[in-house]
């Protein structure tokens, strides 16, 4: 793991197996960023040393000395992005990072100081900041926080912050408090934190969520959201019986049980489990997705099956709708336009 020195400005570079004290930066990139290679030799390049970015890294420094660090872990200069082997690396332990940091700074780039304690909450929902996918699970793993306004003035009383931040988020105050807490959270839950969010890069709104799901996977640029979202389901499936992951809707004509983008999930209603006794696995096999689900489509349709053969399948939760707890139920059709086959119990 890469540190920087917050007096020297240098990149050091330590083995994982020492432990050390160090802060964290959660931001949003702008224009003009430092990378590894320009801050390796930043001495002696001037034009390194006027970018907005480098002001960015010294200014981090400057707070992180002064709340006792020597070390700081920024994304832009710490990570050879050079190296595909090593951002795939850094990209798979990017929760770790922040997991295990005494204290992450959240730099808010475009909320502006105001005595104004209303319109300063109300600057801080509006940031930049909430939208982007990254900084999700950087808000989650950080079990130490620190606000900083664009003047690199900290913002006091955690707390309020942390509620502010679980309306804006969607994310309950108590997950917030306590990241122990995120692996009882229902996937589908996890899946609607990021489905307002956006990257730079179509398939990081899927590699942003591997912490979330604590799942590893290559990175591979240049295959699409779509195949990234994929992969990462299929991953999840390696680990979980929760059947929430197909409860999504989308205006597709039609399409398999596995989501192509986080986005459909912006609607997910409140949703709980079966009873752990009546869970069932489902699998990803060589001829596609096996799944166990209760046909419901006579019962539904008094007794009569749809002329296209489709019929209606419960799925294992239930959805909170109107105020009442209701069964899901997903429309399933034979053929050979996707890849599920579908067991039926």
């Amino acid at each position: 793991m890469r540190l920087l020195h917050t007096t020297s400005l240098q990149v050091e570079e330590f083995p994982d197996s020492v432990r050390r004290k160090y802060a964290i930066l959660s931001h949003t990139w702008g224009q003009n960023e430092v990378s590894f290679e320009e801050m390796a030799r930043h001495r002696r390049a001037t034009f390194t040393t006027s970018k907005i970015g480098f002001k960015k890294i010294k200014r981090c420094c400057d707070v992180a000395r002064r709340h006792g660090f020597e070390h700081v872990w920024i994304d832009t200069c710490c990570i050879d992005k050079r190296n595909s082997a090593e951002l795939s690396e850094a990209l798979n332990s990017m929760y770790r990072y922040y997991e295990n940091a005494d204290v992450c700074f959240i730099y808010l780039a475009d909320v502006r100081p105001t005595p104004d304690r209303i319109e300063l909450l109300a600057r801080i929902q509006r940031s930049k900041w909430n939208s982007r996918g990254w900084t999700l699970q950087e808000l989650l793993a950080s079990s130490k926080r620190r606000f900083l306004a664009g003047d690199w003035s900290e913002i006091q009383d955690q707390e309020e912050l942390i509620g502010a931040m679980s309306t804006r988020t969607g994310i309950a105050q108590r997950v917030l408090d306590d990241r122990r807490l995120i692996s009882t959270v229902c996937l589908a839950e996890r899946m609607s934190w990021v489905s307002r969010r956006h990257t730079s890069r179509p398939e990081d709104l899927a590699y942003c969520l591997l912490g979330i799901f604590n799942i590893s996977m290559p990175i591979l640029y240049g295959e699409g959201l779509q195949k990234a979202f994929w992969r990462l389901q299929m991953e999840i499936m390696q680990a979980s019986f929760d059947q929430t992951l197909f409860a999504w809707r989308a205006p597709y004509a039609g399409s398999g049980l596995l989501a192509n983008s986080p986005h459909v999930f912006q609607d997910t209603p409140p949703l709980r489990l079966w009873s752990p006794g009546y869970l069932t696995p489902y699998t990803m096999t060589n001829v596609g997705l096996t799944v166990r689900v209760i046909d419901i489509t006579q019962k539904v349709f008094g007794g009569k099956t749809p002329a296209d053969g489709s019929f209606l399948a419960l799925i294992q939760c239930e959805g909170k709708l109107n105020g009442a707890w209701m069964g899901l139920a997903v429309y399933l059709q034979p053929g050979l336009e996707t890849n599920e086959e579908l067991v039926v119990g």
